[in-house]
């Protein structure tokens, strides 16, 4: 058999060192006003410990001169507050984390003099003692491969892979780190039939980290390009063995996912439109172009694409990704325009994206669309086939991400 390859990237993303704060504050555990004071309490500040399959979290007390004390807590949604410590020098603070079912992932310890009515703040490095890891595969919203299922196995152990929102993943439980395992991956049609699949090796570290590998088809042509974000959240851009670079020729390739057309303040100068690339193609933008109408040349009415870059290598949307395009107050859009308009009132809402003589997406936002002063609209991604009935945009800020309707 012939065999050919696509290009999986994935990240393993180990429990990498954070940072906590013990604010340390002693206060009286007597109701005398003059008696001297004995006890102290400590806030145990863990921001925002996100930590896959969080179980708990426990911190243990100790010190030569005193009793030892415990507490756990089996969420942590604010301060840990541990009181009744004696003062004294030299108090010990061991925190733990605990995650899949009582396994130890984060260790740290610490050590402050607790002192009548003063406070201090003492840093807390946790260490990693496990990792996790997640792997994401874009399918596309339309799943052109019809895959259906998929299995991930890292030695003895297996998981399934779950689809949400074009997107195949992977999360795994707690893992060793620093330990060899092998892997194993394939994906299946709703048969059983495997389409694609690959093994390899992997050894997590305390740090997130990257690896490519190679998922060999049983079926179609090379899978051509891969990159990757160096942000928190993984993104993959995978081409799958259909996929090429092209111009948008079909409804539904992009869509508006998020419009700004009624700012609360100062107007027009915050308006600004999101899109997202359904496809798993590359899609050039050149010949695009944003308007009221297919036939609307006004200046006002319609920004050309290509009139907002020097560089046509710039105006191209990865699969399964977003660009926001707003005026030039909006600081976060990836392109500016400066003389389009979005109505806000009137019946005139109508807004299209053409690419030559094809219309790509088109939305007339009036009621129910909940166009409302001061608040973006947005679409979930898995309301896009009904995207054209504003009973499926809510009200929402939720750039470049998938929006949530609730």
């Amino acid at each position: 058999m012939r065999k050919h390859f696509c290009v999986l990237l994935f990240t393993a993303c180990g429990l990498w060192a954070m940072v906590i704060a013990l604010f340390v504050a002693a206060c009286s555990s007597s109701s005398g006003g003059n008696e001297e004071q004995s006890d102290g309490t400590v806030k145990l500040v863990l921001g925002k410990l996100q930590v896959p399959l969080f179980d708990s979290v426990s911190v243990h007390v100790s010190a030569e001169d005193m009793k030892s004390l415990h507490i756990s807590a089996n969420f942590v949604n604010d301060d840990i507050k541990i009181e009744g410590i004696p003062l004294g020098e030299n108090r010990k603070f061991e925190v733990k984390v605990y995650a899949d079912s009582g396994k130890e992932v984060l260790r740290g310890e610490a050590v402050a003099d607790i002192i009548a009515n003063q406070t201090a703040t003492i840093p807390m490095s946790l260490a990693a003692l496990s990792g996790f890891l997640r792997i994401e595969i874009p399918l596309g919203l339309a799943n052109s491969e019809n895959i259906h299922s998929g299995i991930l196995l890292l030695d003895s152990l297996e998981f399934q892979m779950q689809i949400e929102n074009g997107k195949g993943i992977f999360n795994t439980g707690a893992l060793p780190l620093k330990q060899t395992l092998s892997l194993y991956l394939k994906l299946m049609d709703s048969t059983g039939y495997i389409l694609f699949f690959g093994e390899d090796s992997i050894m997590l570290s305390s740090f997130s980290q990257t690896k490519t590998m190679q998922l060999q088809s049983t079926r179609s042509s090379a899978i051509l390009e891969i990159e990757a974000s160096s942000g928190e959240s993984m993104q993959i851009l995978a081409m799958l063995p259909t996929a090429t670079s092209r111009s948008p020729q079909n409804y539904g390739d992009l869509f508006f996912t998020e419009i700004f057309a009624y700012p609360k303040t100062k107007g027009e100068p915050f308006e600004y439109m999101e899109i997202y690339n359904a496809t798993l193609d590359i899609l050039e933008l050149s010949s695009c172009r944003i308007a009221r109408s297919r036939s609307d040349t006004s200046t006002s009415n319609r920004v050309l694409m290509s009139s907002m870059s020097d560089t046509p290598e710039s105006l191209i949307l990865p699969p399964m990704e977003y660009l926001i395009l707003g005026r030039d107050s909006v600081e976060n859009a990836d392109f500016h325009y400066q003389s389009f308009n979005l109505n806000n009132s009137g019946q005139n809402l109508g807004l299209g994206f053409y690419c030559g003589s094809f219309v790509i997406d088109s939305l007339n936002y009036s009621s129910p669309f909940p166009l409302k002063q001061g608040t973006p609209m947005q679409l979930p991604l898995s309301n896009f086939k009904n995207r054209t009935d504003g009973n499926s945009w809510c009200l929402g800020f939720s750039p470049k991400q998938d929006a949530s309707c609730r």
